[in-house]
């Protein structure tokens, strides 16, 4: 999987040049915040929606949409931080490197449980949108079924 593969790159190789090796609270929280503010809501979560968007055979502009949809007004990064934030507490203070991405790969699919009924809200929120008549002309309304 390719997030697996950035994961490793990212976590096991960045993180400690940029915050060190220690496992002690300042050198997690900083490897936490910059994984939770920086990459999951620039990187990692877009990404998600653009590989969505490309099977899926919509927009970029439109894969983006939602990705901002499901931010304000499904609640996706609350959710996020509110299981990766003690997950990743873990992962940089008590789970051993070479098991880090296994151990990442465990919750992640926990993770996907959440992610996609977060997506499938949206998509509903949105199917309402489509299906909703609009007597815009003050005489004619779409119903197709």
């Amino acid at each position: 999987n390719y997030e697996g593969m950035a994961q490793e790159l990212i976590f096991n190789e960045v993180f400690p040049i940029l915050f060190g090796q220690g496992t002690n609270i300042p050198t997690v929280m900083s490897k936490v915040l910059f994984d939770s503010l920086v990459i999951t809501p620039f990187l990692c979560l877009p990404v998600a929606y653009v590989v969505k968007s490309v099977i899926f055979q919509y927009s970029f502009k439109e894969a983006m949409s939602r990705y901002w949809d499901d931010v304000t007004n499904n609640g996706l990064l609350f959710k996020y931080w509110s299981l990766w934030s003690p997950v990743q507490c873990l992962t940089f203070s008590v789970v051993p490197e070479h098991l880090r991405i296994v151990w990442i790969a465990f919750i992640s699919f926990f993770w996907l449980i959440i992610f996609s009924s977060i997506t499938a809200q949206g998509q509903k929120e949105r199917d309402l949108l489509d299906d909703s008549c609009s007597l815009e002309d003050g005489v004619s309304c779409r119903i197709d079924g």
